[in-house]
């Protein structure tokens, strides 16, 4: 896989810009502007600002990241980009944005209904070797993998209910493309690309039956479920996020600080594991009590038929590039070793 030649030929144009924009401590430091993926008020986001606190203050001021919200410098699918042309150092963000740049990114960013829950595929980060497959990749871009963050599974809000992967066909779901709406159409759903606040309106006046967006919380803030009474675990979508770096920057820190980085990364992790497991509870007892919703979450059988699909929507991207293949083998491999089939 080659890196594109455009983003190359950018950043050495944007170089000065680069150089000009560097904050410098009085240590010689690099000031890092890092891009998050959801906005200033997000848990995410503030989860990253606390380790950006954390981490200036047990470096010595050799990591210093501006943490900066979704948008803000450019839109989710472009950040990498930006770290090319130096308008950025780095990003916490899914690597699924980047699916239309790269498949391998796409199948890296999106397990689908591999894996019953995120915790346990997150393990093949650790045991599978999933980080050295994904640091690899990152790599080909001049970016360094630093870790894997912690995403809960994702529900489908709906104005039907969804008990079985044959509820799914020719429902009007609303779907932003990649392998999830692959997966969706597979199984039989009739989907339209629109925003989310369009999809709010589309289903509160019946264009729409469903939409895949998030996880609870996230839906509920939304307003997702104004009109959805339903909120359906299929495991249609496990998102991946990560935190990533520029090369440049990542090497020019010293190996005591890239431990340190790495080890609030992981902690960081840990933390909205806990933090976005209590707000996705605390939001599904809002969504009964207040909004009347009900929770629907697939059985085994259809559990395994959607593991199935999965399969063969990683069958079709794997052949995309050989980067690609190398991530599903590996994800196969790792299932079997565990005992999902």
């Amino acid at each position: 896989m080659n890196i594109l030649e455009g983003p190359i030929k950018r950043a050495a144009c944007l170089g000065a810009l680069a150089g000009a924009m560097a904050l410098t401590t009085a240590a010689g430091a690099a000031e890092l502007k890092m891009q998050t993926f959801l906005g200033a008020n997000a848990s995410t986001t503030k989860a990253f600002e606390a380790m950006a606190a954390s981490l200036k203050e047990s470096t010595g001021g050799e990591v210093d990241i501006t943490v900066l919200p979704g948008r803000a410098v450019v839109g989710a699918g472009e950040t990498i980009d930006a770290i090319q042309n130096g308008l950025l150092d780095g990003q916490y963000t899914a690597p699924s944005y980047f699916a239309g740049k790269d498949a391998a990114l796409g199948v890296l960013g999106d397990t689908l209904a591999a894996y019953p829950d995120s915790a346990m595929r997150d393990r093949w980060f650790t045991e599978g070797g999933g980080l050295e497959l994904a640091r690899a990749l990152y790599d080909k871009y001049d970016l360094h993998f630093i870790c894997p963050v912690y995403w809960p599974s994702e529900q489908i809000p709906s104005t039907v209910a969804i008990n079985s992967v044959a509820d799914l066909s020719g429902l009007k779901m609303r779907a932003p493309g990649g392998l999830a709406s692959d997966l969706l159409s597979r199984a039989g759903a009739s989907l339209v690309n629109m925003g989310v606040g369009e999809s709010v309106t589309a289903m509160e006046t019946g264009v729409l039956d469903a939409t895949d967006l998030a996880n609870v919380s996230l839906n509920v803030a939304l307003g997702m479920h104004n009109k959805a009474k339903y909120s359906v675990l299929a495991r249609h979508s496990m998102a991946v996020t990560e935190v990533s770096l520029s090369k440049d920057k990542w090497n020019s820190l010293s190996a005591d600080s890239q431990a340190k980085f790495e080890a609030a990364c992981n902690q960081m992790s840990a933390d909205l594991q806990t933090t976005l497991t209590a707000e996705d509870a605390a939001a599904e007892a809002k969504a009964k009590d207040e909004l009347s919703v009900t929770f629907l979450a697939f059985g085994e059988e259809d559990a395994a038929k959607f593991r199935a699909l999965t399969t063969d929507v990683w069958a079709d991207w794997g052949a995309k590039s050989s980067d690609a293949q190398a991530v599903v083998d590996s994800h196969k491999a790792f299932m079997s070793k565990i005992g999902l089939k």
